[in-house]
């Protein structure tokens, strides 16, 4: 019979290794931070979109809710031209015809 080497042996005593693990009960819980992002509503749309392309993360993480030509869209944006952007959804929204941009908390 072959020989296996320690690293592949497993012990026969069962019990010894199961009493070698233990559980800490926590008791004080530690309320995560809550993050709110604000963004300054005095900003014009142009400034708003350069904010979300120049954020540290990616730009189609954040999401946005834009008003254009009487409609509404609840989406994130992919990219920006020089006159117009692309949102994921690839939909292309010219920057003139936007008249509300509200950046969203990731959470809603």
């Amino acid at each position: 019979m072959k020989q296996l080497p320690p690293i592949f042996k497993v012990s026969n005593n069962i019990k010894d290794t199961n009493q070698k693990y233990y559980y800490e009960k926590v008791t004080n819980k530690i309320k995560p931070k809550e993050i709110k992002k604000t963004i300054d509503n005095n900003l014009s749309i142009e400034e708003k979109i350069n904010k979300i392309f120049k954020t540290k993360g990616y730009a189609f993480n954040i999401p946005v809710e834009i008003t254009f030509s009487n409609k509404t869209v609840n989406t994130y944006l992919a990219l920006k031209r020089n006159d117009s952007i692309i949102t994921l959804d690839n939909e292309v929204i010219p920057i003139s015809t936007i008249t509300s941009l509200e950046i969203k908390s990731p959470s809603e």
